[in-house]
């Protein structure tokens, strides 16, 4: 007979309700948070590959109005606004993955054949490292070591 009353508590604890809003919470905010994250790092992966693109392109005007073959001093004014923004190359970098290591930046020229014309192209080609909101978490969404890969090319403008 004393077993009934344990049986009932039991019983009790079973069917009670209370709380159980808090452990489907609890459950589900690991999700909720991966899921934030993961899409908070796809949108910065966006934004710094906007912004290197949008380097790029300056960069490849600015070379395109230089005289061809460009000299070494309009080959780093170039490369200064590709990686700044600026012609003085000051800091902060428009993609914080040109401060790291694994960056590059290469510019050339060729003559493209247009019905026998030669027309001088520049071409600028960056390699930069994507930089993640939380370092150490990159496993996580496949972003660890992921490097941009991004290239601009212009016909020459002339001044």
């Amino acid at each position: 007979r004393s077993s009934m009353p344990m049986c009932a508590l039991l019983n009790d604890l079973i069917r009670d309700r209370r709380g159980t809003a808090v452990v489907e919470f609890a459950l589900f905010v690991p999700i909720l948070m991966i899921l934030f994250l993961g899409l908070t790092e796809v949108g910065r992966a966006h934004y710094q590959a906007v912004a290197l693109e949008k380097g790029l392109r300056a960069g490849a005007l600015y070379a395109a109005r230089n005289e061809f073959p460009l000299s070494d001093a309009a080959k780093t004014a170039t490369g200064n606004l590709v990686r700044t923004g600026r012609l003085d190359g000051t800091p902060p970098y428009m993609v914080a993955g040109w401060a790291g290591s694994g960056s590059g930046l290469q510019i050339s020229s060729a003559d493209f054949d247009v019905d026998g014309t030669p027309l001088p192209v520049v071409r600028l080609t960056a390699t930069v490292p994507f930089v993640p909101l939380i370092p150490g978490l990159g496993f996580l969404f496949g972003v660890d070591g992921y490097k941009f890969r991004l290239s601009h090319e212009q016909a020459y403008i002339g001044d």
